[in-house]
């Protein structure tokens, strides 16, 4: 097992020793619309992440026992009932 674990860091840990070595300072100029793309592409993913969520939580909890699957019949008859309200 320790072999197995020592072949597989070793590469790696030169990976990064010889990109550590290799790289330079950038000189790089980041404008104001900078900030804010790399704002929306956290709040992007972070509510992609959050939608997903809440389409996969009715399985999770269907999956766990916590709530019984709902029979295609059921939810036509509650979309009706929430219709004729």
């Amino acid at each position: 097992m320790l072999p197995r674990l020592v072949a597989g860091v070793f590469p790696l840990m030169m990976s990064l020793l010889f990109v550590g070595i290799s790289t330079t300072g950038a000189h790089a100029y980041l404008d104001a619309g900078t900030g804010s793309m790399i704002l929306q592409v956290l709040l992007g993913g972070l509510a992609g992440l959050a939608i997903a969520g809440k389409l996969y939580w009715h399985k999770f909890l269907t999956a766990i026992g916590v709530r019984r699957a709902v029979a295609q019949s059921e939810e036509a008859e509650d979309a009706s009932a929430r219709a004729d309200r």
